[in-house]
């Protein structure tokens, strides 16, 4: 039962239609954990540029809501930027093949989304297992596809998105022994329980299982490290959390931070912006510019260029209206959708605010 439960709150896909440029298809070899299912990514690329970000989005939005947003942090950073899509969302959304097919000419004629119920793994059914197969395709895409070294990456995950970004660190360090060039964290959580936790009490957390955990992850980064990665114990982290967050509160990564520092973590930053909320950033002072700040520190093959000065904005499809619905739309921002225990949280139809 928590299973389903979590699936039904956790995960709110947003409606189609879904439109798109730069999606490139893979597929990786069979026998690979990441391996046999074809996925969708979207791939913005700066010839010559070997620093990538890959980036995780939220909750409640798709590749297509986060393009432009994406579009315009590549061209200040004068980075590749691959955003990666979950099952369940947008390309990967049952029902959605024929308009997939007909907006997007590059995606092969024998892919349809109604293969999904015939495959051995469901690439349309949202699960954390998919999210993490998705995430380390992503990676290993960026470092044997493109020929990116594992060094040159950075991790960026947004809300729902931070979890799998720092599991994904994890992961590929202690299983493939790459160490990635750093992390970034956008509005994130100690865990998802945690968040329930705060708006159901603890009671009601307990109802959902124990999914991603981003202390338990930081912690076990920074302590369980294999010997033979032991000179990579510590990979750089950068946590970003608006003080004015309504959906996650500021403490979690105010927590995060505390606790990285208590570690001994030596190349943890932060910045809590004193106006920011869950969905209202100043896309330049308060992610671009730190964000440009870490990577020239912890990647120095960063092109060093930037672009024209932004204006304070939403980061995430807040400016933009909803697909059909003509009204403002906050990016990343449900988590508890279809859960009675949040009745006053879910009226994202009739407000912005949403959790994750």
């Amino acid at each position: 039962m928590g299973d389903a439960l979590a699936k039904a709150v956790l995960f709110q896909a947003p409606p189609g239609p879904f439109t798109a440029s730069n999606v490139v298809w893979d597929e990786r070899p069979r026998g690979t954990p990441e391996g046999g299912v074809r996925r969708p990514f979207l791939w913005l690329e700066r010839p010559g540029v070997q620093t990538t970000i890959i980036y995780f989005h939220g909750n409640a939005e798709d590749l297509m809501d986060v393009e432009s947003d994406l579009q315009e942090l590549s061209d200040e950073l004068r980075v590749n930027v691959l955003a990666v899509e979950y099952p369940g969302y947008g390309l990967l959304r049952e029902g959605e093949s024929e308009g997939v097919k007909s907006n997007l000419g590059r995606v092969s004629s024998s892919w349809s989304l109604s293969m999904c119920t015939r495959m051995p793994e469901n690439p349309c059914e949202t699960t954390i297992e998919g999210i993490d197969k998705a995430a380390a395709h992503a990676l290993a895409y960026v470092i044997s596809t493109r020929g990116i070294p594992a060094s040159q990456v950075v991790l960026f995950g947004r809300s729902l998105g931070s979890g799998v970004a720092m599991r994904l660190a994890k992961y590929a360090r202690d299983r493939f022994h790459w160490s990635v060039g750093g992390v970034v964290l956008q509005c994130p959580y100690i865990s998802i329980r945690q968040v329930v936790s705060d708006y159901a009490c603890s009671v009601g957390s307990f109802m959902i299982p124990s999914y991603y955990d981003n202390l338990a992850t930081l912690k076990s980064m920074c302590i369980d490290v294999p010997s033979a990665m032991e000179s990579k114990r510590w990979v750089p982290l950068l946590i970003l959390h608006g003080e004015q967050d309504e959906i996650i509160w500021p403490y979690h990564g105010h927590t995060l931070y505390d606790e990285a520092k208590r570690l001994g973590h030596p190349s943890v930053e932060a910045l809590f912006p004193a106006a920011a909320t869950h969905n209202r950033w100043d896309l330049h002072e308060d992610i671009i510019q730190p964000t440009r700040n870490f990577i020239r520190k912890h990647v120095p093959r960063l092109d060093q260029g930037v672009g024209a000065n932004q204006q304070p904005g939403c980061f995430g499809p807040g400016s933009r209206p909803v697909r059909g619905q003509g009204r403002s739309y906050g990016s990343a921002s449900c988590m508890f959708g279809a859960s009675n225990i949040l009745e006053h949280l879910l009226a994202s139809d009739r407000d912005d605010k949403r959790v994750i």
